[in-house]
């Protein structure tokens, strides 16, 4: 069944604990970091002209992570004056599809006197140039054997590589970063709030990558349905890839988050089901706040704009 098409809903279930020694969790996690602090970021930056957004000025930069793969971000910086002093910053990565604009949230800049940096990990937007998931698979479904060798890992390095990167921009405040993103974005979020400390808030609307044992059973349309098709088609297999999923898991990573968080969950929602975020947002122990949204879907809500200028205005 393709992944985007809707399936009826399962009525036996065989959901199962996912949750993790937090020791071996914060373990693996170091050492992923501690690879990272190997690789020279050996950024570019380059001016996009003309600025395609009034009262902004973008970079489109290229940043080298796990492995020496290279992969894009863009950094859109408001036109506040070179008086202003350094900028809060947010953190902003894509859907699943990868594509999603950099503009998408640029009114933050312009009108909120915040730095915007939008991430592609490898294989997402740009970043296909230099790195696209192999045939056959998809982020996903991309080393459910090991998680030395899983999509995620190297996606959440890329996410923390690109705070790496605007902390070295003078126009920056490192102690005011934010992070912010719907659905696999929302997922990114929680994932890089949980595992850099540099982080001082969180956005996640309907966030995705939660839950998978729920999700699995749970949803009936979207990106969870590969894994459902690589089951049916990989007999044994399930076991083995969720004992994998849970080193990526927001559910498991959310108990190390520390700055306030904000998360949405969309009671209509098939593609990330409620089940599947509630756990998540009651196993942070930070400072955090839930809207669920009667009747809403797996798409962008015009109130949850209200909610991103509140919480990062307050927090950065």
């Amino acid at each position: 069944m393709p992944a985007g098409e809707s399936r009826p809903v399962a009525h036996a279930v065989t959901r199962r604990e996912t949750l993790m020694n937090s020791t071996d969790l914060k373990a693996f996690w170091e050492t992923v970091r501690q690879e990272l602090d190997e690789v020279p970021i050996d950024a570019e930056a380059e001016l996009v002209e003309p600025e395609p957004v009034p009262l902004t000025r973008t970079f489109r930069l290229t940043l080298t992570g796990l492995d020496g793969v290279k992969f894009r971000a863009m950094l859109t910086l408001p036109s506040v004056g070179a008086d202003a002093g350094p900028l809060p910053v947010a953190v902003f990565t894509p859907g699943y599809g990868g594509d999603t604009a950099h503009a998408a949230l640029v009114g933050l800049c312009y009108d909120k006197r915040l730095a915007l940096l939008t991430v592609y990990p490898r294989g997402q937007g740009e970043s296909k140039q230099y790195w696209q998931v192999p045939d056959g698979l998809t982020k996903l479904t991309t080393g459910l054997d090991d998680p030395g060798n899983h999509y995620y890992r190297a996606a959440y390095a890329d996410c923390m590589r690109g705070i790496d990167y605007i902390c070295t921009r003078e126009e920056i405040d490192p102690d005011r970063i934010g992070v912010i993103g719907m659905s696999q974005g929302g997922g990114l979020t929680l994932a890089t709030a949980s595992l850099d400390p540099r982080v001082k808030c969180a956005v996640a609307h309907e966030p995705f990558l939660c839950n998978y044992p729920v999700a699995v059973e749970t949803a009936t349309t979207g990106p969870y349905l590969e894994l459902i098709n690589h089951f049916e088609a990989n007999p044994g297999s399930r076991d083995q890839a969720l004992d994998t999923l849970a080193w990526f898991d927001p559910l498991n990573l959310a108990q190390f988050i520390t700055c306030p968080t904000f998360i949405s969950i969309g009671l209509a929602d098939t593609t990330c089901p409620p089940e599947t975020i509630r756990p998540v947002f009651e196993r942070i122990s930070a400072f955090k706040g839930l809207i669920e949204v009667p009747d809403a879907g797996h798409a962008w809500a015009y109130l949850f704009r209200d909610f991103d200028d509140l919480w990062l205005k307050r927090y950065l």
